[in-house]
């Protein structure tokens, strides 16, 4: 389905375009990404230097660890400066694998990149997750695939590995068959992982409502309208439930296809979606208790939907906590201004805030 290749991808820049301490420089005329993996940079992104997105102030050294660019390729996707970051996870990728030995297919035998985890304090397996994610943000499914995969090679008892295989499959529309597979093996080396035993029933009940769904005539002349979706949404015996729950869902929560825009409403159906598997049902679900005014359960959503591996929930929970943050700290400063004027309360409640 996906030809996964080798350990290391092409560079997104040129190293020729920074000194990079302790890494040896290439000159932009190199076709060979920094990886070293020999494959040609990626269509898209030219060697010339005026193409390139300088990652550094002129001048600056980048750091020569592994661990360094790790750090640095983490800030960068969470400044979701997604390039950049693949970048700093290659050039690490690169340091660690340097000298590895590779089969006919440019891979690493599941030995070396074991010993490579290991050795590394389990480095390999943050970068090659990392980057995992990094791809799939920028639409690089199959990269994304084949960072995940290696991952899971590196270290078979790694859930977020397991994890992100698992959305990287799921997000480039992989069979069922294979993503129930690659779920299957990801159980019996996490068999306490929830959130993967949980995958592995939703993709089995997918497959067999897949099947059970080819067998059902359909009538390609019949437009379908938002009353089929709600007959759907409410006839707990057809398996396309929850799928249909969430598009009414979201049309309530929006006030599409005609409807009259009906939070309640339209978070009973996402809660449907959700408990049938959905995760992006749930997060929409989190979004719409927000705008009820139940930020704890919103929370509560947020945070399955994150963990289940949904980018988007985990963003609105980062910024969530930011805000939170942020309103904290203009009540602190409002205290700290009423008790420096004499407010005895005021002064107490700093006091309890500092315990």
């Amino acid at each position: 389905w996906l030809k996964l290749q080798a350990l290391s991808r092409p560079c997104l820049y040129c190293e020729g375009q920074y000194d990079m301490a302790g890494v040896t420089n290439r000159t932009p005329e190199n076709e060979k990404g920094s990886c070293g993996s020999g494959n040609k940079a990626k269509n898209g992104y030219s060697s010339s230097p005026s193409r390139h997105t300088a990652v550094q102030a002129p001048g600056e050294l980048l750091p020569g660890s592994s661990s360094e660019l790790l750090a640095l390729g983490e800030a960068a996707a969470k400044a979701s400066e997604h390039a950049k970051a693949a970048h700093f996870f290659t050039m690490a990728i690169d340091l660690l694998a340097k000298g590895m030995t590779l089969d006919s297919k440019g891979r690493a035998s599941r030995a070396d990149l074991q010993k490579l985890n290991t050795s590394s304090n389990g480095e390999l397996t943050s970068l090659l997750s990392g980057r995992s994610q990094v791809y799939l943000r920028q639409g690089d499914l199959a990269a994304a695939v084949e960072d995940a995969e290696t991952c899971t090679r590196a270290d078979p008892a790694f859930e977020k590995g397991h994890l992100r295989l698992a959305v990287a499959y799921e997000a480039a529309a992989a069979p069922l068959e294979l993503q129930l597979e690659a779920c299957q093996r990801a159980v019996d080396e996490c068999p306490g992982s929830q959130l993967l035993v949980a995958r592995k029933w939703k993709l089995k009940k997918a497959l067999a409502e897949s099947t059970s769904q080819e067998e059902r005539p359909v009538a390609a002349t019949e437009e379908w309208t938002i009353a089929d979706t709600r007959s759907l949404a409410d006839d707990s015996t057809d398996p396309r439930r929850p799928a249909a729950a969430a598009d009414l869902g979201r049309a309530l929560a929006s006030g599409a296809h005609g409807l009259s825009k009906d939070l309640n409403e339209a978070a009973r159906y996402l809660r449907l979606a959700s408990s049938g598997g959905d995760v992006s049902a749930q997060r929409d679900l989190g979004l719409v208790l927000l705008d009820l005014g139940r930020p704890v359960e919103a929370a509560d959503e947020l945070s399955e939907a994150a963990r289940a591996g949904d980018d988007e929930a985990a963003a609105v929970l980062q910024q969530l906590a930011a805000e939170a943050k942020a309103q904290e700290d203009e009540a602190r400063a409002k205290l700290q201004e009423m008790a420096e004027l004499g407010d005895p309360r005021a002064k107490q409640m700093l006091q309890e805030l500092m315990a």
